[in-house]
């Protein structure tokens, strides 16, 4: 999508004509495309030109991100599970959170689908089909799980802090070289904020311009080069504080933050839906930490972990978590900051990276604000759990083990990208376009990983 003004996917709100509706969700995206290409013909008002625009871009990804069809599906089970059958498949799409939807009359998983399936619902697949387990191991044989220690001497020390350092890279699938183009990729960056700071860029493949935006990038330009693989490679200190809530101390005056307590179109919408559970959940509560733990528990008790499609393809995040019932760790963020916003608790994103000594995953949570505490962290995805000591963390605290590249939620880079990104709401995987056309996941190989991590003095980074 050339020329896409990052304003314009407020547009996605915006309703489509009831002849695209019907080749939409009759799975006829070339009848949409075509549908969509004649009424932009037409003199139209500028907000649904935008909307047939955004969603023309749709429409074509779509079909590149659902190509596997039932008997696909099946195969991969059976791989796994022989005895699994058509019968089995339908069961686990009733259970929720197999994404699929029809092209042409047929059903078409997302290409992560069967990933998700043995992911999410491997308890059900080993029950039904016996599949025999590996020995339950002691309690003493069992492998540290270093973020849980960490929790616990962040309550003894009053918080804790590591020193990362991390190489990021991106290259160029073969089938996708334009060699001599001009190119430009944008890699997540350490952004300074509460909880990070020594941010030091250690090298690079290229001369890199670092941008200050909330969105912060490392961009790289320059002539493309076929199996070029290029790099950043930082290090920073992420510090994460343990706080104590008690709801008696919380202030009754709360103060006033507009830019925070505000409607974000396309995403964060009071709808009417957003209203009303929103309503449930308070009941006759009013103090605010009590409300936004309120609104943290109905997540987890109503909402599963499970990926979910590319941001880029939900038009209206949270309600897609609240009417599905199943949501990743953004999805679930945005959920938190919806509500929490509905209620009139300031709220608002991070996102990065979840780092650890011997991994890097993208990870978002969220963040929320109540006197006398100010900014407090809430990491829904993590705090869903029956575990009530780690459930008890994750509101109103996190962990080092962070890479927070994103401090706000639909940010422009700097500078921005021509085409439209891949993810247009946070950057975890980085980006990349030619001077003629952008590049999308599957035409773009992005690695992360971590080069050392060592725990220092929290104390010496305390703010």
């Amino acid at each position: 999508m050339e020329g896409f003004a990052f304003a314009d996917l407020c547009y996605l709100a915006v309703n489509l004509p009831q002849e695209v509706n019907l080749y939409k969700f009759n799975g006829d995206f070339e009848g949409e495309i075509a549908c969509i290409d004649r009424l932009l013909e037409w003199t139209i008002p500028m907000a649904l030109r935008k909307r047939l625009e955004i969603e023309r871009v749709f429409a074509a990804g779509l079909q590149m991100n659902y190509q596997t069809d039932d008997a696909a599906m099946l195969k991969g089970l059976r791989e796994r599970y022989p005895q699994a059958s058509q019968k089995t498949l339908d069961e686990l799409i009733g259970m929720g959170n197999v994404d699929f939807i029809m092209k042409n009359g047929a059903r078409y998983f997302e290409n992560g689908a069967l990933s998700n399936i043995f992911l999410t619902h491997s308890d059900y697949l080993n029950s039904t089909f016996a599949k025999e387990q590996e020995p339950a191991s002691s309690d003493a044989e069992k492998p540290r799980d270093i973020r849980q220690e960490v929790c616990d001497l962040m309550q003894e020390e009053g918080g804790c802090a590591y020193r990362f350092e991390v190489e990021e890279t991106l290259r160029v699938l073969p089938a996708f070289d334009r060699p001599g183009e001009r190119i430009r990729l944008w890699f997540p960056y350490p952004v300074a904020c509460a909880t990070q700071s020594d941010i030091r860029l250690l090298s690079s493949s290229h001369p890199v311009q670092i941008s200050d935006s909330s969105i912060r990038t490392a961009m790289i330009e320059t002539a493309h080069v076929p199996e070029t693989v290029y790099s950043v490679r930082f290090s920073y200190v992420n510090h994460a504080k343990y706080t104590v809530l008690d709801p008696d101390k919380v202030c009754g005056q709360q103060p006033d933050m507009p830019a925070y307590l505000c409607e974000q179109y396309p995403h964060i919408r009071f709808t009417p839906y957003v209203r009303a559970v929103a309503k449930e959940i308070a009941g006759d509560e009013k103090n605010p930490l009590l409300l936004a733990r309120r609104v943290y528990d109905w997540i987890r008790d109503h909402v599963s972990y499970s990926y979910v499609r590319d941001y880029l393809y939900i038009e209206n995040i949270p309600e897609f978590v609240m009417l599905n019932g199943y949501g990743d760790c953004g999805t679930m963020a945005l959920v938190f900051i919806t509500l929490c916003r509905c209620l009139g608790i300031p709220a608002k994103w991070q996102s990065g990276s979840a780092v650890r000594p011997d991994h890097i995953g993208s990870h978002d949570w969220a963040m929320f604000y109540i006197a006398p505490y100010g900014w407090l962290y809430c990491d829904p995805s993590y705090g869903n759990t029956s575990d009530p000591e780690k459930h008890a963390h994750y509101f109103g605290n996190l962990d080092p083990f962070r890479l927070v590249a994103c401090n706000e939620f639909q940010v422009p880079f700097t500078p921005d990208k021509k085409y439209l990104r891949m993810d247009p709401y946070d950057n975890q995987s980085g980006e990349a376009e030619y001077a003629t056309e952008n590049l999308f996941f599957g035409q773009l190989e992005s690695r992360r990983r971590v080069i050392s991590a060592q725990k220092v003095d929290f104390h010496d980074f305390e703010c």
